[in-house]
C-alpha cells in the first residue's frame, strides 16, 4: 500500500509554534516538516500514520473513525480533521467540525486505493 499523507494546521499569534509542533509530533512520525508565517504541514508516507493506527486500536473508536474517513474519502484522497488541543495533549479526537477557535488539524491523505488505506487504519 503506497499513500502519501499531509497535516496541516494554522498557527495563530496566540500559539506557541513548539507546543503546535510537539500537537503534531504526538500524534504522526512524519518525515518533513515545513514552518510558514502562519501555519505547519508536516508529510510523510503511510508509516506516518501507525501512531494514529494504534491509537484507534487501543481507544476501540475504529468504528467511528471508518465513518469519518468514509465520508471524507473522495477522488483517490481520504481528508478529516483532528482536534488540536486533544494531540497536544498526546490525544487523537476526530472531529467533523471546526469546534476550537485555534482550529484543527486538517489530514490529506493521497492513496491510489482509499478503502484499503481505510480497512488499514481501522483493521478489526
Amino acid at each position: 500500500m503506497k499513500c502519501k499523507i499531509e497535516a496541516e494546521t494554522h498557527v495563530y499569534p496566540t500559539e506557541d509554534l513548539d507546543k503546535v509542533i510537539k500537537a503534531l509530533s504526538n500524534v504522526f512520525d512524519y518525515d518533513e516538516l515545513e514552518i510558514g508565517k502562519n501555519y505547519v504541514i508536516i508529510s510523510g508516507g503511510c508509516s506516518t500514520l501507525t501512531h494514529l493506527k494504534e491509537f484507534l486500536e487501543k481507544k476501540k473508536i475504529r468504528d467511528t473513525a471508518r465513518r469519518i474517513f468514509l465520508k471524507g474519502a473522495k477522488n483517490n484522497k481520504i481528508r478529516f480533521k483532528l482536534s488540536k488541543q486533544a494531540a497536544y495533549a498526546g490525544r487523537i479526537n476526530l472531529v467533523e467540525e471546526n469546534l476550537s477557535p485555534l482550529g484543527e488539524i486538517e489530514v490529506h491523505i493521497k492513496t491510489e486505493d482509499p478503502e484499503e488505506t481505510i480497512d488499514w487504519l481501522c483493521k478489526r
